[in-house]
């Protein structure tokens, strides 16, 4: 389960004014991961977050991943033309 806790704006050369936001793995052993998502226009033409999930270890075995969250809506409507 992921928590959303904060967003910023991050202004350098390569991203100008993109938008991060900060989500918690909270794992049942307690330990949580803070990972960073950055703002994507996904194929769909949906507006959202993204992130590849770095590897962690949880009960002896190495895990990793992806987490996409988007604006609900009509994706056909929100597809770029």
């Amino acid at each position: 389960m992921f928590y959303v806790i904060t967003e910023m704006g991050i202004d350098n050369e390569d991203q100008t004014n993109k938008r991060i936001v900060m989500a918690i793995i909270s794992m049942p052993d307690g330990k949580k991961y803070e990972i960073p998502l950055v703002s994507k226009t996904f194929s769909s033409g949906r507006q959202g977050f993204y992130s590849q999930i770095p590897s962690f270890v949880f009960n002896n075995e190495v895990y990793g991943g992806q987490i996409q969250v988007w604006k609900k809506g009509d994706s056909s409507s929100s597809k770029p033309k």
